[in-house]
């Protein structure tokens, strides 16, 4: 992650494992990136860590527009190429800002976090994308454990998992327990807003709908002891085959994610059983047999395809597998052996 970062921020792509600069930046990406720079800090306390969080901080403010919302593509002269990004890519920012803003940082840094966040939430009401909505849920979560009073978020946060809840219900069939016709990508982070809205709220719904989903997910990627991810060619429509290839490293982290949500929902030990069958795959536990993590770069490789990785190593699936690695640490010496 530090190779593919600069003084802006983390460049999007890589030829190989050396930063392809003509591919610019991403707020997506930076978004992830601090997360995982926040995470390293808590762990170890490094001043250079704590550096790539106030660079990843700081590309984030950039991008935020003076209504609230954010930018996502910048060419690598630093000129905007949007004039606001996706939903996504709003909901994963205020994923990043709320983790910023829940970690042991200092005030001031955590100051600017709460700012952005804060003038971010205007739009949060108006957030269609289910994923956007599920990144959001996180975000609004980590913001109440650093300030559990604020009603607005509260508000927010239960406005937002009833939405979440209400997709389901409008189109989960007994055969289908899902959220839409399709799967697609990042279909782990849903039931895990789900799963961090219940511990805050206590809501039966909130449990019940995130175990449903959770264990069809499970049933359709998980298979003799192996992650199969949705692969992202051609993903799978319901009553259609699914697409097993390319295999794309931000899925099992979603899932890994997930099953550890669920554990810290339920404390049951089956879902750190899962998640290590998720952790696993980026080390050559998967339907190619080869690592996706490269432990010469520190980096991973893109893809997993049919013949083999993807050699690229580019900072989505880098700061993937980073973040896989670092939420798996704290639960390693309760993995089932």
């Amino acid at each position: 992650m530090e190779t593919l970062t600069d003084s802006t921020g983390v460049i999007q792509h890589a030829i190989f494992s050396i930063p392809n600069r003509r591919t610019g930046y991403t707020t997506d990406d930076n978004a992830r990136a601090l997360i995982a720079a926040v995470m390293e800090f808590e762990r170890t306390g490094s001043r250079q860590v704590l550096q790539l969080v106030s660079k990843y901080l700081s590309f984030l403010h950039y991008a935020q527009t003076p209504s609230g919302h954010f930018h996502n593509f910048m060419s690598y002269d630093q000129v905007w190429l949007d004039d606001q990004g996706s939903e996504d890519c709003f909901g994963r920012t205020l994923w990043g800002c709320g983790y910023a803003l829940s970690a042991e940082l200092h005030p001031n840094v955590k100051k600017v976090a709460k700012q952005m966040f804060d003038g971010a939430m205007r739009w949060v009401p108006l957030t269609h994308s289910l994923r956007a909505r599920a990144y959001m849920s996180m975000g609004l979560y980590y913001y109440l454990k650093f300030d559990p009073d604020s009603t607005s978020v509260r508000s927010a946060l239960e406005k937002a998992a009833d939405s979440i809840c209400k997709e389901y219900h409008t189109n989960a069939e007994p055969e289908w327990t899902w959220f839409e016709d399709v799967m697609t990508y990042s279909n782990g982070m849903i039931p895990r807003a789900l799963f961090m809205a219940y511990q805050i709220f206590g809501k039966q719904e909130y449990l019940d709908v995130a175990v449903k989903s959770l264990d069809f997910l499970t049933s359709v990627c998980i298979l003799d002891g192996m992650l199969y991810p949705i692969g992202c060619n051609g993903w799978y429509m319901r009553d259609y085959e699914r697409a097993w290839y390319d295999q794309q490293p931000v899925d099992p982290m979603g899932h890994t994610l997930s099953y550890l949500s669920a554990y810290d929902a339920t404390q049951d030990e089956k879902y750190l059983a899962l998640a290590k069958v998720c952790f696993v795959w980026f080390f050559g536990h998967n339907s190619v047999g080869e690592a996706l993590y490269d432990p010469v770069t520190g980096g991973c490789f893109d893809a997993l395809a049919p013949d083999g990785a993807n050699l690229n190593q580019g900072s989505e699936s880098t700061v993937c597998c980073l973040l896989t690695q670092l939420a798996m640490q704290p639960y390693l010496s309760k993995l089932p052996k």
